[in-house]
């Protein structure tokens, strides 16, 4: 401020306008006053929908730029279709033998007794049966030794949970993916 007896600096005019400012609407408004208004593009607004008719945002985080094993979400396919076969009336074991042998009539055993292996594919399945139901226990079925055996419970549908793939998990969030 001024010391008493020194000549005021701002005019009457400015001491006024000073008077009336408003910090609220000042924080609001960054463009000079003497900027023109921007030019609006009529073909853009009659291009563009309205907001409340515009789709879902697509994906966009970087945690779905991901590049997929297709064996993965082909025997995450399959897990799925197999467990949509389970009832949820009661619970059940499941191992990852099981569901290959189910998706593709090749017994296991058979297939170690000819020189074959179909490792690669159970670590796969198995990594899926691990992602919907947590750690493998070792159990027995009708008095035979399972190994990596997964408990599913009773009231347990396949539909209502995520899948761990995202090629699949995109087709589960549009309501697309059967099962």
């Amino acid at each position: 401020m001024n010391e008493p007896g020194e000549a005021p600096l701002l005019t009457e005019v400015e001491r006024l306008l000073k008077k009336r400012f408003d910090r609220e609407e000042a924080s609001k408004n960054r463009v000079p006053s003497n900027a023109r208004e921007a030019r609006g593009s009529e073909r853009i607004d009659q291009l563009v929908l309205p907001d409340e008719e515009r789709m879902k945002m697509p994906f966009t985080q970087d945690k779905y730029l991901v590049r997929e094993n297709p064996h993965l979400v082909a025997w995450e396919r399959e897990v799925r279709k197999f467990e949509r076969k389970l009832s949820p009336d009661h619970g059940h074991r499941i191992s990852a033998v099981m569901i290959y042998e189910w998706a593709t009539g090749i017994r296991v055993a058979d297939l170690m007794a000819d020189g074959g292996s179909a490792a690669a594919d159970l670590r796969k399945i198995n990594k899926i049966l691990r992602f919907y139901f947590g750690k493998p226990y070792m159990t027995y079925i009708m008095g035979r030794k399972v190994l990596n055996c997964y408990r599913v419970r009773p009231g347990y549908y396949i539909r209502r949970h995520r899948p761990m793939t995202l090629t699949l998990y995109a087709e589960w969030c549009e309501g697309t993916l059967y099962p």
